[in-house]
């Protein structure tokens, strides 16, 4: 019996305090410190069961995010929507263009990236969306912006930095709306898989990892990254943490998504002294609080 087939038997039973710490516990070895939590992973369960604002669920639906960056006064960051669905069955294949992205609103992971409609499994790739619409993703590991997301399909154009071959991702670590430090993702389509360099907002770099190695390639400045950082603040608000993810193709700034809960809690960062390090700049809030 795998250990993944007794989260999900544990996700249908056990409160959510006690579920937490277990998953916790499972990657740590420790149970988490809630009362007086320390390290960034540690703060991210504390903001998993006690800073729920109404506003973080409307901020994680990969669909209802668009109107809430357009009153924030970017309506021209917000990537091309083809379509929104509540089923594949409504998908027509046919209409879409070449290349496209499709992503599940009510959860992480769930992206299918076409580059060349031509070369799909479309029966497969509808039976992965339909598991995606199926998952409670909120039970998985109790990320509560995602309880009320209504689970639906959106379907966007797809991005590439042409000079690099692929899509850069610039994810931005926002505390009290002010980005502190920036990891760029790169490699997303390479065999040895996704890269994550961390640099501060003045690009120098930082020798963090989280989950993913540095890239052994240059990782160039932006020449826009000012008004991206700029961007990112204005959207980030008051909350003790969010992640603001922006692209930045053929210097137009193109909003990602917000992330609450960056890799559930659970991937620490490395050297250990980051752990710290971003855990201090998290300054958490009573769960009554606004943003």
């Amino acid at each position: 019996m795998n250990f993944e087939y007794i989260r999900r038997k544990l996700a249908d039973t056990l409160p959510d305090y006690l579920y937490v710490k277990l998953l916790y516990r499972k990657t740590y070895g420790y149970f988490p410190n809630l009362k007086n939590p320390r390290t960034f992973d540690e703060k991210i369960q504390w903001y998993k069961l006690y800073y729920r604002l109404p506003i973080m669920t409307r901020m994680a639906d990969k669909y209802a995010v668009r109107s809430y960056v357009a009153e924030k006064g970017f309506p021209e960051i917000l990537n091309e929507l083809y379509g929104v669905y509540d089923s594949p069955d409504e998908i027509d294949l046919a209409k879409l263009p070449d290349s496209f992205v499709i992503k599940g609103t009510h959860g992480s992971g769930m992206n299918l990236i076409c580059r060349d409609k031509k070369a799909l499994d479309w029966t497969d790739c509808c039976n992965k969306m339909k598991c995606w619409l199926k998952t409670n993703y909120y039970r998985l590991g109790r990320e509560w912006a995602y309880k009320d997301i209504r689970p639906r399909l959106i379907c966007e154009k797809y991005l590439e930095n042409s000079e690099a071959g692929e899509l850069i991702d610039y994810k931005f670590y926002c505390y009290i709306s002010k980005p502190e430090v920036l990891f760029v993702c790169t490699k997303r389509y390479s065999p040895e898989g996704l890269r994550y360099d961390a640099f501060d907002m003045n690009w120098r770099r930082v020798n963090a990892c989280k989950g993913k190695p540095q890239s052994d390639l240059s990782v160039y400045k932006p020449d826009n990254l000012d008004e991206m950082i700029d961007t990112a603040r204005q959207l980030c608000g008051r909350f003790p943490f969010i992640r603001v993810d922006l692209y930045s193709v053929d210097r137009k700034i193109v909003f990602g998504e917000f992330t609450f809960y960056p890799d559930n809690g659970l991937i620490p960062f490395t050297p250990d002294k980051y752990n710290y390090y971003f855990g201090d700049l998290f300054l958490l809030r009573d769960k009554n609080s606004t943003p």
